[in-house]
């Protein structure tokens, strides 16, 4: 199996969080770390990517039938895209693709960082997709890291009924994001329906959400989801914690849900849906919820 993480798998293969200690330390490691406690998952070559390429320490398990590589990646960077999936297309399919890379700076809100999240949360997962869609195993998996922010409440009901459109292409999802980063520039982000300022990470991960949406249509026979890990023990969960209330998963138990989505035999043929637990502290192994 390869398995890419960016945090990728067969291979699998992960993507890395845009905070490269996040990806250490967090949630992307986490699933690394229960990727690697699976003996079942063997044969296995795990890309490991990161924006430096270090060495996570994971390699240390390797034996003959179980490989670790450390593959550097910048989900907002093409050619680092391109780069990236030329090498892992070398060792053969790709079994399940875990986007796991992510950027919050709201608390510095401005239109250039709002961009720069949708860049990285939206536009990099979408490249990604795109671009290992057809390095993918027959019938292999794609989970996409979204966010209980995701949730399109603060939206006005036509935004709504746009973002959850069960007939939106990739290039209306651009559209939205195009729209969303003019409001930001022009200061109308309510009155144009979008949910209010310094949200550029909630506005990013519900296009997400609705990209999932599209993608699994588009490749019916590729299961793609999505899913709210929780609120977890990360630098970026602390963001929106206090000094007397703090995130109250540890990232092992964050990395539960997209560990069922990616490898878990009881998905009951869902493709295309938003998964979660009833409450960002819940610990389960999450149900399909609306966003």
């Amino acid at each position: 199996m390869d398995v890419v993480s960016s945090s990728c798998l067969r291979h699998p293969v992960t993507s890395p969080p845009h905070r490269r200690h996040d990806f250490n330390r967090g949630i992307g490691r986490a699933i690394c770390d229960l990727i690697l406690t699976k003996p079942d998952l063997a044969p296995l070559k795990l890309f490991a990517a990161t924006r430096s390429g270090d060495d996570l320490g994971l390699g240390s398990r390797d034996d003959d039938t179980r490989q670790v590589l450390y593959p550097r990646l910048d989900i907002a960077d093409k050619e680092s895209v391109r780069a990236f999936a030329s090498d892992v297309k070398q060792h053969g399919r790709v079994d399940v693709l875990i986007n796991n890379a992510g950027v919050n700076l709201d608390n510095q809100y401005n239109y250039e960082n709002a961009k720069r999240t949708v860049d990285v949360n939206y536009r990099g997962t979408l490249d990604m997709c795109q671009t290992f869609i057809p390095l993918l195993a027959p019938q292999a998996r794609i989970v996409n890291l979204s966010s209980v922010g995701s949730s399109l409440k603060p939206y006005s009901a036509a935004m709504q009924a746009r973002f959850r459109n069960p007939s939106n292409s990739i290039e209306d999802l651009n559209q939205l994001a195009e729209e969303y980063l003019e409001a930001v520039q022009s200061h109308t982000e309510t009155s144009s329906g979008f949910p209010p300022p310094r949200q550029s990470y909630s506005l990013s991960k519900a296009l997400l959400n609705a990209l999932t949406a599209s993608l699994a249509r588009s490749h019916p026979s590729l299961t793609i989801n999505c899913c709210c890990p929780g609120w977890v023990s990360t630098d970026m969960g602390r963001l929106v914690g206090s000094r007397t209330v703090q995130p109250p998963k540890t990232p092992e138990e964050g990395a539960r849900i997209p560990m069922r989505l990616g490898f878990g035999a009881d998905l009951g043929g869902v493709r295309g849906a938003y998964w979660a637990n009833g409450s960002v502290r819940g610990k389960g192994e999450g149900s399909v919820q609306e966003w």
